[in-house]
Parts: structure tokens; C-alpha cells; sequence
């Protein structure tokens, strides 16, 4: 229903009128405009440095209008209708943007934003006023879908209504349901492909797999084997093991609940998640990647009895930034922003969702690689805190949901966006997303939600609490369901942004900011009271029950009955097969430069700094707020002007109730580099990295957990993929790696979340076919528990100090997939599979020492090697000497690599305790790097290190 009373708003800067701010209104009565008019208008604007226009003016030229689609989230427009409301106005608000010839295409997303141009003066826009109001007709009721169909037609059926689910998924529901004398409802169907989508039920790693090697090759031989489970042969097993035959009792909660939950601390437990959000955020950067980061904050509010976010981590993995270069815009990806426009994207998504929230954002890295062209990964990490025990004595960590309790959810009303979200994202990408796949989130309104679930949680005001995510209400309360075994709502009391949207679309939409609360009868007048006090919308939209179903009604008409068995455990496992028969060569999509050769070690160490992969972060890294909630003691950037990068951020837990001088660590590793040589070094190589972040700043290695997050190209085999047995061997080899060396570094797996069949299949630009899958990837984030007064940072501190390399095992003299391998030409030479038994050692020597004696500085060896390294802590002022030493040492990746500077009166006491060690040089006070008996300017070597952002920053 439209408004009789309207109200255009354009606001401009006093410096430039190429843009303005719009605000479009809706009243149903004439006063309230009237008021916004003549008394609060100044709502839109800062009169100081803008002009706010609501009448004709005399603009001539291309006048571009850019709105949101109707339904999209509208979070300027929210905050604006919100304002109104304290003062006494109802109205409707829109927001959106004017271009006065100045419009560029990559300023829109057409998936969500309505754009429209016009060339002549236009002061009519402000009497003729179209408002992007949702029109929907459809019927309140459930259909039923007819399953009696061939096998033909089932396939088309999941396609239509993007279930994502298999031919043998609808044979077993199609069986189900003829069994049981009946068809399935639209909304039991849409439950079902929910609940079994990859997604969320994780299919790949639940499979059945029978595994071969078919040729031996260099690194660990695995006989062939049937594999029930990769997911508890290799993951749950690893932390089963290392918790019995360590005797390690600090894990409180692993596998069973959002996050995992440990205990480093006295006085607090610590619960931790990383998430992706790849396909959504391919299609919307900045919706997909605000929607992860919130979404991952939701998990930590939902784990145990719910927990508060005091950390943010993130990492972006996207094609090469400066690309298309040298007229090659045709070879890439129609469909498809660039990489730079996606980069822009979901690092606003991330800044905007963590800033607003009020949590910190202290670690996180970037990847650019051609593989991630076709579909970004966009990891988004969160750490929280709770107590042990509730005021009444029970362990925070569990849930107490019981038959009788209300079903009550809070936050934002629901909508059409997120509508088959779980299903979307089980897919390969192609050039025609469903729009309603894109959600975009709220962080003000989940902010209210997350504060309002701290104060409840402490006066015991619900028993149970879980976030809706994938799936909506399909999900959060069907899994709930389970600990009760029933559940009963009316989906016609769910609070709707708009009239119209049918059952089935209001039980699986993923519209943000709500969660799901069990709630005992006795508490439901005092949680009530608690959300309207503050401003939490919360609904009562039935109970749990026991009775082995979930019951669906639209008010008095039942819409689902679910059997609960059927619907967690019906799905029989996948039968695959996975073979590795040694590495391949990557196939190469885009033409690239050939490489060049070099005898300058300044050059090479310059063309690498420049490398995007290796290049300064800080101008992304500095619009996140590390300080916010007064805990981060260590930041990503140290010394003077801050522009040593840290390995690691470290949170104190004092502020957050912890012990004192009690803190954690979190680092991050990524190895997708080695994938084609061998996958099981992916793990090796990524659990290293992680670790050694963490340790490199001073943290325990007795106190470690990982979280394994895999993003896989398709590892199914068809006749449309018919390398899909080859991409499972190496998730076989992938977990067969992680297994390894968590287990060897006795470091448990307390939580991950895999993504499969990233890819993008459809044309490029030039309408040719075109595939592009990523490389196999393995993100292992590690939180580890830090001593404070044993922190160290990057940055040299002292003339003088002695500068070592020092490592696990000899030092390896391979340049194979290294930074410096891309531009220069190497001699090949095997990587060489690390001990991991001297690793764990070495690392446990590394924490004794700093305990006892003190490094002076620790920076991690990685991209770009130790050369790398040396320089990146020299920029805060200091210099370095250095012996000439061959590019084997200075460029190689290789794992349990770290470079130290000492006092030199510790120089005794420390050449005791390592067994590989290498004098590289010392600390100089001229701010210089000297290399033998050549100097080079450190102010060059950080010009090269702004890389491509460099004219920005």
C-alpha cells in the first residue's frame, strides 16, 4: 500500500554538488510530514558542511538515482525511521544516492540496487515520488508438491526451487513421503533441503569414501582405505586423541555447539568461530561479507548460554588486485565485479560490522591469487567470553532447554532476503544468482540484541539459546527441536518486514539479527519487560514439545509436520570415491608475464615486497577499531609510526573479567600455494603458520586450540566434473595432514566449518566458457593463552641486538612456490616434508627461552621469506647489517621458520638452546639495510612495500 504523503530529500556537500545523499519518505498523514518539514529536518543533514534541498533546483546534465531494490535491507533508512519514532513521527524511510555527472557503473550492484539515469533537468523528482515499496501477492497457505514424478522431472523440481539437493537426496524423500501415504508441503520440502544442503549438514566430509593412491611420490604414502567420515576420522579423532593421551582438561565444549569453548583462564572461558561467506559476498561484497562477520558474532552469542564477542578476525582470499591489466578485461569472469571492487567490498562489509558493534577487530591477513578470481573466500572469525557457571550454580557451557518452554525469537523481522541462502551456497557460482540470496546486515540492531542477551543470560531469563543463521527458523529451531525432541510455532506471529511473503519463504529466510531463545513460562512477562526496555523486538511463536515433531501452522492451519528423526538423520551418507595420483600442473585460465632472472638481491627483495600478497596492509588494517572494549595489548602494527606488521593480535582477559596479566593470542595460516605439489603439506604448512604466529609473540605452546576452516573446488565426480575424485584425494591428503600435526603439536581441533564447490562456471566477458576453481584451501586459526609479561613484538628494539634465523629443521633450500619463485626463475627442488616432532620441539625450546631470558624482537617467517621479515621490522627505525647470505636462505617459505634479535650478553645461553641456528647480522642504529658490503636505502624498500594500494595510502 502506497503513501498519500510524500517527501524527497537530497543533501549535498558545500564543497561539491556531484553527490548527494537521498532520503525518500512516506506518511500517512499530512501533519507528520508537515512536522519533518518545517522542524526535523535537520535529522538528514549537518547544516554546517551540507545543504539539504526538498524542492526543485536547477541541475542540468546526467542525473543518475541509485536506490535499493524494494525489500533489500536499508540500514541508513532504519536508523532514520528510528529517529522519527523518538520524536512522535511515523513514517517510512528510503535512502539512497544522486550522481550529477559523475555516475560510474562499479558504484552500484544492480542484484540489489535500482538504478536510473536521466539527462535533462529534473526538478519533478521532488513532486513525482516512486518509493521501492515490496508488492507481494502470495497465497498464506502451503502447497503440496507432487514427488510421484520421474526422475527427470525430480531434477528439474530442485533446480527450480533451488534445493540443491541430489537425485539420490529426492529418491530418499520421494520414498519417505509415498511410504507415508502422502506428499510433502512446500515447507516440509523446503525444511528438508535446508536441513541437508551442504551447507549445513556437510555432506562431503560425512561421506563414505573410498580412497586410492596410484603411484608413489615424495611426501607421506596413505594406503588406501575405506574412510567412514572425514570429518570423525580425521577432526574429532585428532581431538579425542590428543585430549586422552595428554590428559588435557581445559576443553569444555568441542563439536557440539556454534563455537568451541576452553578454559585458559580462572575466571572466564573463552569460546572461539571462524565462518565463510563466499558466495554471498561474490555476488555482494559488502552485504556478504557484513552479513559474515555479523552472522559469526551471532554464533559466539549463541554458544553455551550465550557468550560475548570481544574479538574480531578476518581473512580475504580474492583475485590479483591490479587485475584485468593490459587489455585482458575480456578473459575474465562475465557476472563478475573485479577484484579490486570485490576487495573494497567485503573489507567495508567487515570494518562496518565489527566498528558498529563495539568489538575489536586484532588479526587477519590477505590472499591474492588468479584461483580466487571466479569466487572470493571471505573468512570472518570471532573470540568470545563467558563465565564458567550461571548465577545459580549451572555450567554456562550447555544448554537446558525442556518440553514446555516458549519458543521466543528476538531482533529483526524477517524478509525476502536470505531466502535459500543455505542452498545458494551449496552450489557452484554461475551468472545467475537468485537475488534473494543476498542478505545485508544490521550491526546497530544486532548490537541492542547482543547487549540485551548479556543482561537476560545473567538473570537466568531463558534456558537455551542458539542464533538463526542458515536456514532461519528451519534451522535454529529445528535443531533445538532435537534436545526436547519437538517443537510446535505458528509462523503467522513471526514479525514480517512487509505483507505478503508465503510460509514456506518466512520459515527458511536468513534475515539478520535474530536469534532463537528457549524460555522457561515463569521468565516470559520478565524477558519481555527486559527487551522492550531495551528496544529489542522479541516474539512468543510457540513451544517446545516431545513428541518427535516439529509442527508448523500458519495460525489455526498446519503448514508441516516434520518427523525429527527423519529430518536430522534420513539423509543416507554420500558414497565418493577419491584417488591422488601425484601433482599436477595448475591450469592456468589468465595468460601472466613470463618470469625474469636477477643477481641484485636489493631488486629481488623490492619486486617481492611490492607483491600484493606481501605488501602493507595498514591502510585497510587501520579502519578497523583494534581498541575498542580497552583489552588489545598487542595490535597488528608496532614501533615508531607504526609500520612493523605483528604476527599476531593478543587480547587481556583482565578487562574482560579474566585473571591478571592473563591473555590470548590469535594468528592465522594459509598454505593454498602448495596444493598442486601436495595437499597434505596444505595442512602442514597452515597449522604451522598459525601456531608460530602465536608463539612468535610469547604465547604458550601447552595452550593451544586450532579451528580448521577448508574451502574445496567440487569434489564430487561427474560427467560435468570429471576431476572431482582427484579434488577429494587431496581433502583426503588435506585432513590426513591435519590429523598429523595437531595431533604431533598436541593442539586440539575445538571447532571449523567447511565450504565446498567453489567454482565458477559460465563465460567470460568475451562470451566464451569459461571455469575457474579455487585452489584447495585450508584457513587454521590459533588462539593460544599469553603470559603478558612474556609479549614480544616485530619491531628491532636495540643497537646492537644480534639477529638470528633460527628454525626446526635444517634449512630448507627450495624456492619452489615462493613469492620469489613468481618473478624469478629457481632451480626446482623438492619441498621438503618438516619433522613435525622437531617442530613442537623447536617451539617449545623458542617459549622457554623467551620465558627465562627475553627476545628483544620474533617476526615469523613467511611470504617472502626472511629478507622479508628483517626488513618489515626495520621500518620502524632501526637498521640492519647483515651477512651475505645465498637466496636459498633469505627467500625461501619454508615452516618453523622464525627470525629473533638478542641481546648480546643472552648470546651464550641462547646458541645452547637451539639446535638450527644462523647469524644473519645486527641491529644498527642509521635506518639502513646493509647486505655484505652494500648498503640500501630503507626508505625505497618501504616505498616498493605500499605495493598496488601504494597512490592511496
Amino acid at each position: 500500500m502506497d503513501f498519500p504523503y510524500k517527501l524527497r530529500i537530497e543533501v549535498s556537500s558545500i564543497e561539491t554538488d556531484q553527490f548527494r545523499k537521498l532520503y525518500l519518505i512516506g506518511c500517512h498523514e499530512e501533519e507528520s510530514l508537515k512536522q519533518i518539514k518545517d522542524n526535523y529536518l535537520y535529522l538528514f543533514c549537518d547544516h554546517v558542511i551540507e545543504n539539504i534541498i526538498t524542492e526543485g533546483d536547477e541541475v542540468i546534465g546526467d542525473i543518475t538515482e541509485v536506490t535499493f531494490l524494494p525489500g533489500v535491507t536499508d540500514n541508513e533508512a532504519r536508523s532514520a525511521k528510528e529517529a522519527l519514532a523518538l520524536v512522535g513521527i511515523e513514517a517510512e524511510v528510503f535512502s539512497g544516492a544522486v550522481y550529477i555527472n559523475s555516475f560510474k557503473n562499479e558504484k552500484a550492484n544492480p542484484l540489489i540496487q535500482n538504478i536510473k539515469h536521466t539527462d535533462m533537468l529534473h526538478s519533478d523528482r521532488f513532486f513525482n515520488i516512486s518509493l521501492p515499496l515490496v508488492q507481494l501477492d502470495h497465497e498464506l497457505k502451503a502447497d503440496t508438491i507432487n514427488l510421484d514424478i520421474s526422475d527427470a522431472e525430480l531434477i528439474k523440481l530442485s533446480d527450480e526451487r533451488c534445493l540443491a539437493l541430489t537425485l539420490d537426496e529426492l529418491l530418499t524423500i520421494k520414498d519417505y513421503y509415498l511410504n507415508s501415504e502422502r506428499m510433502p508441503t512446500d515447507v516440509e520440502l523446503e525444511v528438508l533441503a535446508q536441513t541437508w544442503s551442504e551447507h549445513c549438514k556437510h555432506k562431503i566430509f560425512a561421506a563414505d569414501i573410498d580412497y586410492q593412491e596410484i603411484r608413489n611420490h615424495q611426501y607421506k604414502k596413505i594406503e588406501s582405505k575405506k574412510i567412514s567420515s572425514l570429518y570423525k576420522t580425521y577432526i574429532k579423532n585428532a581431538t579425542k586423541k590428543i585430549e586422552q593421551d595428554n590428559g588435557i582438561e581445559w576443553l569444555i565444549s568441542v563439536f557440539s555447539d556454534n563455537a568451541g569453548i576452553v578454559r585458559f583462564d580462572k575466571n572466564i572461558d573463552l569460546c572461539i568461530k571462524v565462518e565463510t561467506h563466499n558466495s554471498p559476498s561474490a555476488l555482494d561484497p559488502y552485504g556478504g561479507a557484513l552479513t559474515g562477520i555479523l552472522g559469526v558474532n551471532r554464533d559466539i552469542l549463541g554458544t553455551g548460554m550465550g557468550a560475548k564477542p570481544i574479538a574480531n578476525t578476518n581473512v580475504f582470499c580474492v583475485g590479483p588486485y591490479t587485475w584485468p591489466i593490459d587489455n585482458k578485461d575480456k578473459f575474465m569472469p562475465k557476472g563478475l565485479m573485479n577484484p579490486a571492487d570485490i576487495l573494497y567490498g567485503v573489507h567495508r562489509g567487515v570494518v562496518d560490522g565489527g566498528n558498529k558493534s563495539g568489538i575489536p577487530t586484532i588479526n587477519g591477513a590477505m590472499a591474492f591469487d588468479a584461483c580466487f578470481a571466479g569466487k572470493p573466500l571471505v573468512y570472518c572469525g570471532t573470540v568470545g567470553t563467558l563465565p564458567p557457571k550461571l548465577p545459580s550454580g549451572k555450567d554456562t557451557g550447555k544448554k537446558y532447554a525442556k518440553p514446555g518452554d516458549h519458543i521466543i525469537i528476538i531482533g529483526g523481522s524477517v524478509g525476502a532476503d536470505g531466502i535459500h541462502g543455505a542452498t545458494f551456497s551449496s552450489k557452484e557460482l554461475d551468472e545467475s544468482p537468485p537475488a534473494t540470496a543476498v542478505q545485508i546486515g544490521d550491526p546497530i540492531t544486532q548490537k541492542r540484541v547482543g547487549d540485551f542477551l548479556m543482561e537476560a543470560r545473567t538473570m537466568e531469563l531463558y534456558t537455551s539459546i542458539t542464533d538463526n543463521g542458515a536456514g532461519g527458523l528451519s534451522s535454529s529451531v529445528g535443531e533445538m527441536a532435537e534436545a526436547t525432541n519437538g517443537a510446535r510455532i505458528d509462523l503467522s506471529k513471526c514479525p514480517l518486514k512487509y505483507p505478503g511473503l508465503a510460509p514456506w519463504e518466512v520459515m527458511i529466510s536468513e534475515s539478520q539479527e535474530r536469534m532463537t531463545l528457549a524460555v522457561d513460562n515463569s521468565n516470559l512477562d520478565k524477558i519481555t519487560i527486559l527487551a522492550k526496555k531495551r528496544n529489542v523486538q522479541l516474539v512468543d511463536i510457540g513451544k517446545f514439545t516431545n513428541d518427535g515433531f516439529f509442527h508448523v501452522f500458519w495460525g489455526d492451519k498446519e503448514v508441516a509436520k516434520l518427523d525429527l528423526e527423519f529430518m536430522h538423520n534420513g539423509l543416507p551418507p554420500m558414497k565418493l570415491k577419491a584417488t591422488w595420483d601425484g601433482p599436477r600442473d595448475i591450469k592456468e585460465w589468465m595468460p601472466i608475464n613470463n618470469k625474469k632472472v636477477s643477481e641484485d638481491i636489493f631488486v629481488s627483495l623490492c619486486t617481492i615486497l611490492a607483491d600484493e600478497n606481501i605488501a602493507s596492509k595498514k591502510y585497510w588494517v587501520k579502519q578497523y577499531d583494534h581498541e575498542v572494549q580497552a583489552s588489545t595489548v598487542v595490535r597488528p602494527f608496532v614501533g615508531k609510526d607504526q609500520k612493523t606488521p605483528n604476527d599476531s593480535g593478543v587480547i587481556a582477559l583482565e578487562t574482560q573479567g579474566g585473571e591478571k596479566d592473563n591473555g590470548i593470542a590469535v594468528g592465522c595460516g594459509l598454505a593454498y600455494q602448495v596444493s598442486h605439489e601436495d595437499p597434505y603439506l596444505i595442512a602442514v604448512y597452515a597449522v604451522d603458520e598459525a601456531v608460530r604466529n602465536c608463539l612468535s609473540q610469547g604465547a604458550d605452546p601447552n595452550y593451544i586450540c586450532l579451528l580448521d576452516n577448508f574451502c574445496w573446488p567440487d569434489p564430487i565426480e561427474t560427467e560435468k566434473n570429471p576431476e572431482g575424485a582427484y579434488k577429494l584425494g587431496q581433502l583426503v591428503r588435506t585432513c590426513e595432514g591435519l590429523y598429523d600435526t595437531a595431533v604431533t603439536y598436541k593442539m586440539p581441533l575445538v571447532s571449523g566449518k567447511d565450504s565446498m564447490k567453489n567454482d565458477f562456471k559460465g563465460r567470460n566477458r568475451a562470451g566464451d566458457p569459461l571455469t575457474i576453481s579455487i585452489e584447495p584451501t585450508l584457513l587454521v586459526t590459533a588462539m593460544a593463552k599469553t603470559n603478558l609479561k612474556n609479549i614480544i613484538s616485530s619491531e628491532f628494539k636495540k643497537e646492537g641486538d644480534l639477529i638470528y634465523l633460527i628454525s626446526a629443521n635444517k634449512h630448507n633450500q627450495s624456492l619452489n612456490n615462493s613469492v620469489y619463485s613468481k618473478y624469478f626463475e629457481t632451480e626446482e627442488k623438492i619441498l621438503e616434508t618438516p619433522d613435525l616432532k622437531e617442530n613442537i620441539n623447536f617451539y617449545q625450546a623458542f617459549y622457554q627461552f623467551n620465558k627465562e631470558f627475553g627476545f628483544s624482537s620474533s617476526h615469523d617467517v613467511s611470504e617472502g621469506g626472511a629478507l622479508v621479515s628483517i626488513t618489515e621490522s626495520i621500518f620502524s627505525g632501526l637498521g640492519a647489517k647483515l651477512i651475505a647470505h645465498p637466496n636459498e636462505l633469505y627467500f625461501n617459505e619454508a615452516p618453523a621458520q622464525i627470525v629473533v634479535s638478542i641481546d648480546e650478553s643472552k648470546k651464550s645461553e641462547f646458541e645452547k638452546k637451539f639446535k638450527y641456528i644462523t647469524l644473519l647480522g645486527e641491529v644498527v642504529p642509521e635506518s639502513v639495510l646493509i647486505i655484505g658490503d652494500k648498503t640500501f636505502s630503507i626508505s625505497e624498500a618501504y616505498k616498493a612495500w605500499q605495493g598496488p594500494w601504494g597512490k592511496i595510502l
